[in-house]
This record gives structure tokens, C-alpha cells and sequence, in this order.
């Protein structure tokens, strides 16, 4: 499965982080924001994104791109997914319930409930409610037993059941409390526990106490036919429509959906408690539960705390979306992104960005304005760190452009462009160039290799031009970009002798794949799904155009695969040849 509620790389915050220094100005405003957020939008990295701010008394909402079917930018009521963002708010249920009095978050997390559902111990030291807040309690990232039913869908068949018969087969590796270990399979008990508690659901539980008394009308796991029609429409990291992740009985780890309006809201209950119960609650799930340590950062009750002690954060994705929150108290200000686009570090280096804003910090903005937007290729893809071109209508693997490696350019765009680096080679090479030190001429001398042959040659006066750069950025747009995609082959090239000892049935649980080689296309299935296309980056290892998913068969020295391993979203599940 992918990691959807993946957490953020501290390299990402490392830059200052609000220690003493508050900002005395306002910084933040609509023309700023979209300023740093519209690059995005422009070099085809997100299809549709909305920015909320909030900075003293001041706050701001901006739209950007495409976020409906009919090709409309969002507004303040386009339903977003908000993925691990809703871990947040199951913190918050756990907090609220003990401020009631109805649990005690260092009493064992035990309570009667439909599934059965009861917590495994280790040594005498049982799992409080605190340790699955906190990722403490050693429960792995996804349950032993998660099958896939759908590719695009991951979680929709697993439910409290299912999580019940996992936890009575699993053993703790540790006592609870020790370590953290981030868990999606933690929280999500979690939050279907609060509920039983209860004795109601998830999402009248979180409609009851959260959404209803901060007004946040559309705020839910269960979507009206209203809510479905204003929904963002989900788009992979690769651009291709997709499809919402659904949640059973267990949606407290990524299930939640919401608009800007109503995070707008909830970000300023965070900074401005209301009275009352829910405020007490919001008040007990900012305090830190567990500490900093080697093996994780410190966390609230669904928080997580920076280094600096003031800074709350979150963030989320699903195979169709990523979300992010930034919350100080100390500068009085907040920052949510919402992003129909599943991409990875862009989203939270945005809403960095802003917030350190709001702290007084001058953003790095770099529009690539000043290197000229020419390039000798017509076309550009990516393997891997493997940079494919066209040049005079023939497909070439690069491998120096004036004497510079393209293992050089690759590691250059990392650094410099960080989750931006293969945008910046396909569509803005002279930037990179220039941010390495080198400013090409209007001709460059290039050594490519052509992939069909192999042979290496030589080109010493490639000229560079901004029509060809045009094209570029014309074949990266959505409706192109699984077709240029299939254009570009990869560095391995598999034989039709090879692909046939992997053609066949595998079986996983109550699924199969079907692995069929069609004219020298490897094709696979799963039950009641249509075929897709696989590329090969090894002779065992195939990946998806458009989902992030890779297929690894197992091959003995002779003879047909005898399994088939799929890789997604951190979970390994292996299907088993049947048949011949």
C-alpha cells in the first residue's frame, strides 16, 4: 500500500524554526501565496490546489488549476480528501473523551465491542490509549492480513473484523510505549475504539463533538450526493485520474474528507481554543504525550511537534491526493494546503514555506526567470534517475551534455530542486545548468546513446531553442503524459524467451492475476479488473504507468515464475502461480 500517511522528513524543516523570533509584520497576503503556489500549477506538477492562511486577525483562501470533472478551479466548498490529516482529528476525539471523563488515556485501551477487537501486551505492559495516539503502542504501520481488492482502493474491504483477526495473530515486538513506530493500523483501532466507547460510529462521533459545534459543515467520512459532485477530482503523481480511497468501519487514520472553509475553522479553533469542553480537548491534544527521542520527534494527542516546541503539523495523501497543516501559536498563525495531486514533498515544502513567511523569513522564490527557456531535445522522460531524449526524431539515452554526466545533473537537480528535480530537467535544463555553475552557449555539445542500437555519438553543435523547449512542456501536460510515458522505453529491454516464464495465474487470497504477453507488452489483471500495461525496470521487477504499484516474480533458473510479489504502498503480498 502506498504510504499515504507517510511523516515529513526533518531534513525539510531544518532551516530555522521559529526559535525566539516572532514576526512584528503582516507577511502573508493573497498575491504572495500565489506567487510561491503557482509554479506548481504552471511546470504540470498538481492539477487543482487551495491555500489557506490565517496570520493574527488576517487569513486568506487561494485557488489554483482544475479541481472538478468539468475543468473548474476549486473553491471554499470543494470536498477534499484529507488523508492523514484525520489522524488529527481522532487525537482530538481521544482528547475530548477524556476531558468528558469517559476515558483515561493511560488506563489500558480495552473497551466492549462489536468486532472483538482486543489489544495484544507484552511483558505485563499493555497498550494504553496514549501509546496508539502516539505511535508508541508497536503495532506495525499496516496489518499481516491487508488484502488488495483494488489498486486505486486499498482500504475499502478491510474493516474492524478483518483488524480484530490480525491483532489476535499478532505479537508485540516490544512493550508498548518504548519506541516509535508509526501506525496507520494503530489509529485507525483507535479511532473505531473512541466510537464503541461511545456506543456510536466514527462518523457521528466526529460529526457530534468536532464538526458540528466548529460549524464545519462538510467535514465528514460519509459524503452526501451534494458533497460527492463539489469533490475534487483525485489525480496519481503521474497525472492520471483516479479514484478516492474509501474506508469500511475504520476510517481514522485517512478517511476524512473536507473543504478549505472548514479547515479554515478548525485551524483557528487550534489557535483560538472555544470554551468549553471541545476547547479543554483541543488544549490536551496540542500538550506533547510523548517525548523526542532517536526514534521519532514528539507528538500531541494526533499532533506532531516540531523541534521548536510551538509548531503542530500534519500531513496526508492518498493515491489521489496530498494535504498538509502548519499551526504556531507563538506567531499566531496557520497554514493548509490542499491538493488534489498525489504528489510527495512539494505540498508540505509549500506550506513551510508560508508559514516561515508569517515568522518574518523572506521566501526563496525562484521562478527561473533569468536562464533562458530553450532546450536541444524535443522531448524528455524518466527512468529512475535514467533521462531519455529526443533529439532530430530519434530516442537517445543521454549521457553528457558540454563534458557534464548526466549522473552529475541528476544529482545537481536533487539537491537544488529538490521534489521538483525532474520537472526542472525535462522542462527548465538551463536552470539546473546554471544553478551547477555552468551557462551553456546557444549550441551544446552532446553524447547521447541510441537505446535501440546502443551505439554512442556524438553531437557538437546541438542548438537550442524555445520551440523545442514548447514541446516539451506541451508533452508533459496531463492528457500527454501517459503516452509519452509509453514512448520512452527503459534501460531494460526484456526478451519475448523471458517474458514468457511469467506469463500465467497467480493467486492471492480470493484474487488472481492474470499475466498475459501481448505483441512484447507484458499485460496484468487482477480479478474483475481490466488489463494494464507493465514497464520493466529489471528482468523480475515491472512497474505501473499511473499507479504506484511494482510486481516482482519470482524465477529459479529455468522454467516458469512461481510467485509474484506486488510492492504497494509499503505492503508486500504474495500471489502464488496456479496452473501451468
Amino acid at each position: 500500500m502506498r504510504d499515504g500517511f507517510r511523516t515529513l522528513g526533518t531534513s525539510l524543516l531544518a532551516v530555522f524554526w521559529l526559535t525566539g523570533q516572532i514576526a512584528t509584520a503582516q507577511q502573508l497576503s493573497d498575491e504572495l501565496v500565489t506567487k510561491v503556489a503557482l509554479p506548481l500549477i504552471e511546470d504540470n506538477i498538481v492539477d487543482g490546489i487551495s491555500i489557506g492562511y490565517v496570520e493574527g486577525d488576517r487569513e486568506g483562501i487561494v485557488h489554483l488549476g482544475t479541481a472538478t470533472s468539468a475543468g473548474r478551479k476549486a473553491d471554499n466548498h470543494t470536498v477534499y480528501e484529507l488523508g492523514s490529516i484525520s489522524k488529527v482529528f481522532t487525537g482530538l476525539l481521544l482528547a475530548d473523551a477524556v476531558v468528558r471523563g469517559e476515558l483515561d488515556l493511560h488506563a489500558t485501551a480495552n473497551t466492549d465491542n462489536a468486532a472483538g477487537i482486543r489489544l495484544p501486551s507484552h511483558k505485563g505492559r499493555s497498550i494504553q490509549w496514549v501509546d496508539l495516539s502516539a505511535h508508541r503502542s508497536g503495532l506495525p504501520r499496516l496489518p499481516g492480513n491487508l488484502e488488495v481488492t483494488s489498486l486505486k482502493d486499498p482500504y475499502r474491504l478491510y474493516d474492524s473484523k478483518k483488524a480484530a483477526s490480525a491483532l489476535a495473530n499478532f505479537r508485540l515486538p516490544r512493550k508498548p510505549g518504548e519506541l516509535h513506530e508509526y501506525s496507520n493500523f494503530g489509529m485507525s483501532v483507535l479511532g473505531y475504539l473512541i466510537a464503541e466507547n461511545a456506543k456510536t460510529t466514527y462518523q457521528k462521533l466526529l460529526q457530534e463533538r468536532i464538526t458540528m459545534p466548529l460549524g464545519m459543515k462538510d467535514c465528514s467520512v460519509e459524503l452526501t450526493r451534494d458533497q460527492k459532485q463539489r469533490s475534487a477530482i483525485p489525480h496519481s503523481k503521474f497525472g492520471l485520474s483516479t479514484s478516492a480511497w474509501t474506508f469500511a468501519d475504520m476510517p481514522g487514520a485517512g478517511g476524512i474528507r473536507a473543504t478549505m472553509s472548514d479547515m479554515m475553522k478548525f485551524a483557528k479553533a487550534q489557535l483560538n481554543p472555544p470554551p468549553g469542553k471541545l476547547g479543554e480537548a483541543i488544549d490536551l491534544a496540542w500538550k506533547q504525550h510523548s517525548a523526542a527521542d532517536a526514534s521519532g520527534s514528539a507528538i500531541g494527542l494526533g499532533w506532531m511537534i516540531h523541534a521548536d516546541g510551538a509548531t503542530r503539523w500534519h500531513n496526508g495523501g492518498t493515491g489521489g491526493s496530498r494535504s498538509a497543516i502548519f499551526i504556531n501559536r507563538r506567531i499566531k498563525s496557520a497554514v493548509i494546503v490542499l491538493c488534489n495531486t498525489a504528489v510527495t514533498d512539494e505540498v508540505d515544502a509549500l506550506a513551510v514555506q508560508l508559514l516561515q513567511t508569517a515568522a518574518g523569513i523572506k521566501p526563496n522564490i525562484q521562478h527561473g526567470n533569468t536562464p533562458p527557456k530553450v532546450s536541444p531535445f524535443t522531448s524528455v522522460g524518466m527512468h529512475g534517475d535514467f533521462v531519455f531524449v529526443t533529439y532530430d526524431g530519434t530516442t537517445y539515452q543521454r549521457l553528457e551534455l558540454d563534458g557534464i554526466k548526466v549522473t552529475e545533473i541528476v544529482a545537481s537537480a536533487k539537491k537544488l530542486c529538490g521534489g521538483l528535480w525532474q520537472k526542472r530537467i525535462r522542462e527548465d535544463l538551463v536552470e539546473v545548468l546554471w544553478g551547477m555553475g555552468h551557462k551553456p552557449e546557444k549550441t551544446v555539445k552532446l553524447r547521447l546513446q541510441d537505446v535501440k542500437t546502443k551505439q554512442a555519438s556524438v553531437v557538437d553543435s546541438a542548438v537550442m531553442t524555445a520551440e523545442n523547449r514548447a514541446a516539451i512542456r506541451a508533452e508533459s501536460r496531463r492528457a500527454d503524459s501517459s503516452k509519452m510515458a509509453e514512448r520512452i522505453p527503459g534501460p531494460i529491454v526484456v526478451d519475448a524467451k523471458h517474458r514468457a516464464r511469467l506469463v500465467g495465474r497467480y493467486k492471492l487470497a480470493n484474487f488472481v492475476f492474470d499475466v498475459e504477453d501481448r505483441d512484447g507488452h507484458l499485460m496484468v489483471r487482477l480479478s474483475g479488473q481490466q488489463f494494464n500495461e507493465v514497464f520493466p525496470d529489471s528482468e523480475t521487477k515491472w512497474l505501473y504507468r499511473g499507479i504506484d504499484a511494482m510486481f516482482e516474480f519470482k524465477l529459479g533458473r529455468s522454467g516458469p515464475a512461481t510467485q509474484l510479489t506486488l510492492h504497494q504502498n509499503g505492503v508486500k503480498q504474495v500471489a502464488t502461480r496456479v496452473g501451468k
